[in-house]
């Protein structure tokens, strides 16, 4: 409650009242061990719905698709929205058994992902600092959705958004969970460059070896051009065919 508070700049009553109204309409919830409020999927789910009209999901997913049956992991699409990542579609391209497959649902912890660092690197060190901190960073509650060797500063944050730059993609290892192994691109417009979102391959660290890294990472390159070669033209296009 005290975050939230401070970070609407509302006292704790205020806040209180619009937890509870967002908590009666459906947005939001309240753990009843933890005592801490989430948001549900209805936020989720109605930016789904406004993505499946823009018709952004079609035209993506046989991207993802060819990746995915190359790299043989699963392969995953965010879009940027307000200040934040959010997950647009995914192929799995593992087999049966030893099989990397997350929920959809959670946040993206901006500062312990792949596509986080490699979204944040786009941005100068201020911005990035701004949205990381926003996103978590430095938190208790954040810390918690982590794995152990994820940054929980700022100060370990800006050399690896370094490191990000030079290498040209994000990567973490057994960061935002143990186990796992990731690396992502940001994907930008072919029109004006800007970033609209980021591509990742991730897989069991014993699968994702460093020897793999370069192949991956020209398998993203080459598929982070074709989606910002779509996104633009074919997504409005879409979406006003629709309408028609």
């Amino acid at each position: 409650m005290s975050d939230i508070a401070a970070e609407l700049e509302l006292e704790k009553g205020p806040a209180h009242r619009v937890l509870a109204q967002l908590c009666e309409q459906g947005w939001a919830e309240q753990d009843e061990q933890t005592s801490q409020y989430r948001l549900t999927l209805k936020l989720s789910l109605l930016g789904q719905r406004y993505l499946h009209g823009l018709g952004l999901p079609g035209l993506v997913q046989p991207i993802l698709d060819g990746v995915a049956a190359q790299c043989r992991e699963l392969v995953r699409l965010t879009v940027v929205n307000e200040g934040a990542l959010a997950w647009l579609a995914s192929s799995q391209g593992a087999a049966p058994g030893l099989m990397y497959s997350p929920s959809m649902d959670k946040p993206i912890v901006l500062h312990a992902t792949a596509n986080g660092k490699v979204w944040l690197s786009t941005m100068s060190n201020d911005e990035a600092i701004e949205c990381a901190l926003r996103g978590g960073l430095g938190k208790a509650s954040a810390s918690g959705a982590c794995a152990p060797k994820a940054i929980t500063s700022v100060e370990q944050l800006i050399p690896e958004l370094e490191r990000t730059r030079q290498r040209g993609y994000g990567l973490v290892v057994e960061e935002a969970e143990p186990g796992v192994v990731a690396l992502a691109v940001p994907v930008r417009t072919l029109t004006d460059g800007a970033v609209v979102g980021t591509m990742s391959i991730a897989g069991p660290v014993m699968r994702v070896q460093p020897e793999r890294y370069d192949a991956f990472y020209a398998l993203l390159q080459e598929a982070s051009a074709k989606l910002g070669a779509v996104w633009p033209r074919q997504s409005v296009a879409a979406h006003a065919s629709e309408a028609a």
